[in-house]
C-alpha cells in the first residue's frame, strides 16, 4: 500500500476519518493524497436579480480562497507530523473527481468520512460515499460520524469481521484480509450478515457485489450491502476486478 487518498470537506464527519488515515499512513508508509473538491456558485440565470450580481461572485471567490488555504494547513499540519503528503484542489462534482484522482494516483485505499445522513446537505453528501463505494476501482474504507453526544470511535483495529455473503469464498476472504490481519496484529471473525448485529468489532469488511436488477434486489436482499450507509463501524468495501 503506497498511496492513499483522503477526500475532504474540512468538516466533522471528515475529521473523524483523518484519525484512520493517520493510522493506515503509519503503518504502512503510503503518501496520504489530500482532496478538496470545490463546487463553485452558481447563479439562476432564470430567476430575478436583487442587488448587485457581482456580489454572489465575490463571494464565490472568497470561499474559494479560504478551502484553497484549509487544504494547504491541513497538509502542513500533518507534513509537521512526518507523513508524506501531498494536496489536490479541484472543481467539479465530488463523487467525479474523487474517483478521477484515484485513478491518476493509482490509489491503493480511499478513506471517506460518512455522516449519520440526518439532514438533506448530509445525505447530499452521504450519497456521494455511496457513489464511491460502487464505483471505485480500488477499496474504500468508509467511516462513521457518531451520532451527536457519542465520542468518535478511536482508530484503531484488534478485531476484524469479514462479511460473509452467499458468492464468498475461503480464498476471496483470505485475499482481503491476510495483510490487514499482519498488519494490526488482529482477530479474525467471519460472519453471516444476520450475526453481524451482535459483533462488536474495529472493522467490517465486505465484498460489494453488483446485483443484477429489480428481481435480484427483490429475490436476494443485499443486507450486507446497508452496512455502508448504516453501520456505526467502519467498513472497508472491496469490489469484483473488473
Amino acid at each position: 500500500m503506497t498511496n492513499l487518498l483522503f477526500p475532504t470537506d474540512f468538516s466533522t464527519n471528515t475529521s473523524a476519518a483523518l484519525d484512520w488515515v493517520r493510522l493506515f499512513a503509519r503503518k504502512t508508509g503510503a503518501t496520504i493524497t489530500l482532496l478538496h473538491v470545490f463546487q463553485p456558485i452558481i447563479p439562476d440565470t432564470t430567476l430575478p436579480t436583487v442587488g448587485d450580481p457581482g456580489l454572489g461572485i465575490l463571494a464565490s471567490q472568497e470561499v474559494e480562497e479560504i478551502s484553497r488555504q484549509r487544504l494547504t494547513k491541513l497538509a502542513t499540519e500533518l507534513e509537521a507530523e512526518g507523513l508524506s503528503i501531498r494536496a489536490e484542489w479541484r472543481i467539479g462534482l465530488v463523487d467525479d473527481e474523487i474517483l478521477d484522482v484515484a485513478k491518476e494516483i493509482m490509489a491503493d485505499l480511499i478513506i471517506m468520512g460518512r455522516s449519520d445522513l440526518s439532514t438533506f446537505f448530509d445525505r447530499l453528501a452521504g450519497s456521494a460515499v455511496s457513489e464511491v463505494a460502487d464505483e471505485a476501482v480500488c477499496p474504500v474504507l468508509i467511516i462513521p460520524m457518531p451520532h451527536e453526544g457519542k465520542p468518535i470511535r478511536p482508530a484503531q483495529v484488534h478485531t476484524i469481521v469479514y462479511a460473509m455473503q452467499p458468492q464468498t469464498t475461503q480464498s476471496l476472504v483470505s485475499a482481503q484480509t491476510d495483510s490487514l490481519l499482519e498488519l494490526f496484529h488482529a482477530q479474525l471473525m467471519v460472519l453471516t450478515d444476520d450475526q453481524l448485529s451482535t459483533a462488536h468489532p474495529d472493522l467490517i469488511v465486505m465484498q460489494l457485489y453488483p446485483e443484477s436488477g429489480f428481481l435480484d434486489r427483490l429475490l436476494h436482499p443485499n443486507h450486507t450491502a446497508q452496512l455502508v450507509e448504516k453501520s456505526m463501524v467502519p467498513v472497508l468495501v472491496y469490489h469484483p476486478q473488473k
